[in-house]
């Protein structure tokens, strides 16, 4: 019986059964193509937690534009366009925020003191006119209350 050594110890001549680095990179390879044509018509939005997003953006943008008009002593603007929402200083008009909405809801409606306008100001004093605001989705329209000190509520 001859026995194959070698200097790190005994030669097996068994073969491995296994995957080659070729047949890995094709396998994969073709996962990423299929996954990459059907992962983009896969819609993963919720129009209802759309809605609840915007919801909290507004809330968010109200609080904000409150707190910098009472700790600036200076009225600022929030324009509530229909796909974005901006906060504006009022005197040299630079913006100092804005938030974009999800694309499956919009502002359709905002009426501040029983007109139909977009721009609520905050005064100094931190206090804005009442408005009321509607969202529109997929799922439904929903209408906000924006009350002059309280915030939003609907």
């Amino acid at each position: 019986m001859m026995v194959l050594t070698s200097k790190a110890g005994i030669l097996n001549k068994t073969h491995e059964s296994g995957f080659t680095l070729f047949e890995l990179i094709v396998v994969v390879a073709m996962l990423g193509i299929v996954l990459g044509l059907t992962i983009p018509s896969i819609n993963f939005s919720d129009p209802e937690r759309d809605m609840d997003t915007v919801v909290r953006r507004l809330a968010g943008a109200v609080s904000e534009a409150r707190s910098r008009a009472l700790l600036k002593r200076e009225p600022l603007e929030l324009h509530l366009e229909p796909r974005h929402i901006f906060l504006v200083q009022r005197n040299g008009m630079q913006q100092l925020g804005k938030s974009a909405l999800p694309t499956t809801v919009t502002i359709s409606r905002v009426i501040v003191d029983e007109k139909n306008q977009r721009t609520l100001l905050f005064t100094p004093k931190g206090v804005t006119q009442p408005a009321t605001v509607e969202i529109k989705s997929q799922s439904g329209i929903r209408t906000l209350f924006i009350k002059p000190i309280q915030g939003v509520s609907y």
